[in-house]
């Protein structure tokens, strides 16, 4: 239902057909909001649990719970195409209703990795964990990310001996919001007192900590590009230049994720049953 490019973000109440995309991206794009920094591939998730909750990251998580906007509203002014009415509001601030929800993760109000922006985002299935990774390091879960933007609050959870490379994917256990796969970017040899590509991460909500295991193995030291967790099989899987890799559950030997694939870059990973 959306598309997204340097913060470019468009949503579709009409099937799959991109003549009737609707621009809901004033928030982000030609600029972001003053004192904002958003990548130019954002972290863009839609909300699992509740229709019409779309996630965006910039160095605020940015929500919107209408898919946007008003449909009537959009179709009238904001689509890409002039297939409805006319595109006269398109980066004028009124296509789009996303609000920064809680404080910038970003901020040195958090200590240390303060700046860069949102590298990645997921949405556990319940009613309001939210897990975020900023491009310095940092890890953070709200608990409330559904409730009013201002009440929103993020717990920080990585530890100094967390990897201060990019965090390039947050897999989020279906069957355990508070359990998730997160993976680094890079290469461990230019973090040595910080190794690893690959950790098994639950969450606390009583002590507002995490324990953080390394399941990188025998993967070699590598960067990762995506992950995702099979809540079923419990298995791990893992995206890298060279293909997908597979930990299943119980075991410490990383495998092929399936014969015959070809050995070539996978950028994205997402599970479906």
């Amino acid at each position: 239902f959306h598309t997204y490019y340097t913060g470019w973000l468009d949503v579709n109440f009409r099937g799959d057909d991109p003549a009737t995309w609707l621009w809901v991206g004033d928030q982000f794009f030609p600029a972001p909001p003053p004192g904002e920094s958003i990548r130019m591939y954002p972290p863009t998730i839609a909300d699992p649990a509740t229709p019409g909750t779309i996630f965006e990251g910039a160095s605020h998580v940015w929500r919107t719970q209408d898919w946007g906007g008003s449909q009537a509203f959009l179709e009238a002014h904001c689509n890409t195409t002039n297939q409805f009415g006319t595109s006269d509001q398109l980066f004028t601030g009124n296509c789009g209703d996303f609000v920064a929800i809680g404080p910038s993760l970003t901020a040195a109000s958090f200590g240390t990795r303060a700046g860069g922006n949102m590298a990645a985002l997921d949405r556990g299935t319940d009613a309001g964990t939210l897990w975020a990774a900023t491009s310095n390091g940092r890890v953070f879960v709200s608990k409330n990310a559904d409730q009013a933007p201002t009440s929103v609050t993020f717990t920080r959870i990585d530890k100094p001996d967390q990897p201060t490379r990019f965090p390039s994917s947050v897999s989020v256990d279906e069957s355990n919001p508070n359990h998730a796969i997160v993976t680094y970017d890079g290469y461990s040899t230019t973090t040595p007192g910080q190794p690893g590509h690959v950790f098994d991460v639950v969450f606390d909500p009583v002590s507002g900590t995490a324990t953080w295991t390394d399941i990188s193995n025998d993967l070699g030291d590598q960067p990762i590009l995506d992950s995702a967790f099979d809540s079923v099989s419990g298995d791990t899987y893992v995206s890298t230049d060279f293909g997908v890799d597979r930990l299943v559950k119980g075991t410490t030997t990383w495998i092929p994720a399936a014969d015959g694939l070809p050995m070539a870059t996978v950028s994205g990973l997402r599970l479906t049953y």
